[in-house]
């Protein structure tokens, strides 16, 4: 979907939907849902209704978990791209927003995924001390 195609009157001011498809274009969600069939202005209908908050970055998160999941160490291998991209860009001057929405993203997934480990493994080792005891 070109850029310039996205914003439509009445909708929010057209920078945050533009970062909104840039960010689902990198997630890869526009392929995906291009694979459903779905229409470009029923795409664009729907996410001109919702912001880049909290809920969309969990979302968008929780698709790079599924990519880890996949892929391991992807996650970090587009962190390190996306901290690289920010730096670029903050030299040169350029709009920052999409490159820290990318690094927010990949931190929030990295951060769920470390939490998920330290959780299961925090559960292992409380079951194993429990078996261990009663032995």
């Amino acid at each position: 979907i070109p850029l310039s195609m996205i914003w439509t009157r009445g909708s929010r001011a057209p920078s945050e939907l533009m970062i909104v498809f840039q960010l689902l274009h990198w997630n890869g969600s526009l392929k995906a849902l291009r694979e459903t069939k779905c229409s470009r202005q029923e795409v664009i209908s729907y996410y001109s209704q919702y912001s880049l908050d909290e809920k969309m970055r969990s979302h968008m998160a929780l698709d790079w978990i599924t990519k880890e999941q996949e892929s391991p160490g992807i996650i970090s291998q587009e962190l390190q791209v996306a901290l690289r991209e920010l730096e670029e860009v903050r030299k040169a001057g350029q709009e920052l927003r999409f490159y820290k929405e990318k690094k927010e993203i990949l931190s929030l997934a990295l951060s769920q995924i470390y939490s998920d480990q330290v959780t299961t493994s925090s559960w292992d080792d409380q079951m194993s001390l429990a078996l261990h005891g009663y032995q």
